[in-house]
């Protein structure tokens, strides 16, 4: 089930029949083309205009948020068929890719890197650094061969 923090919006701030036309565009969006509702058929089924669905569906933040959910919810329900046939392949082909989705799905696989950078020169100033390197390099502090 998808989580409803993660696509921050508020049920409260819904205006009249958006919850409605959120589901009905998801519903769209999902159907094979040749069933797809056009938009002005969505819009007459709610009593308002096209336009007016329009302008939730692409400048309405709070209702993208809560569209975006339900289509979460959607391919949530097609989890179990996405892990068989991710199975498939990596059976069929021995599929890198495949494997490599597998394992970052059950956390296996991390693709974050971490590097960490710790100074233990202390306090030294450049010219004592400087003067520490030439005397190891056998130059001196002047730089010239002694």
């Amino acid at each position: 089930m998808a989580n409803k923090a993660r696509f921050k919006f508020d049920e409260t701030k819904f205006r009249p029949k958006q919850r409605e036309a959120a589901l009905m565009l998801v519903e769209r969006e999902f159907a094979p083309k040749e069933e797809r509702k056009s938009l002005q058929q969505i819009a007459d089924e709610l009593g308002m205009s096209r336009m007016g669905l329009y302008k939730w569906d692409k400048h309405d933040p709070n209702f993208i948020a809560y569209k975006n959910y339900l289509a979460s919810e959607v391919m949530d329900s097609h989890l179990s068929l996405v892990y068989s046939k991710l199975i498939e392949v990596i059976e069929k082909d021995g599929n890198t890719k495949g494997i490599e989705l597998f394992l970052k799905r059950i956390g296996d696989l991390d693709t974050k890197s971490e590097i960490s950078l710790t100074d233990n020169r202390g306090e030294e100033s450049f010219e004592d650094r400087k003067t520490a390197l030439l005397e190891r390099l056998g130059q001196g502090a002047t730089g010239s061969e002694e």
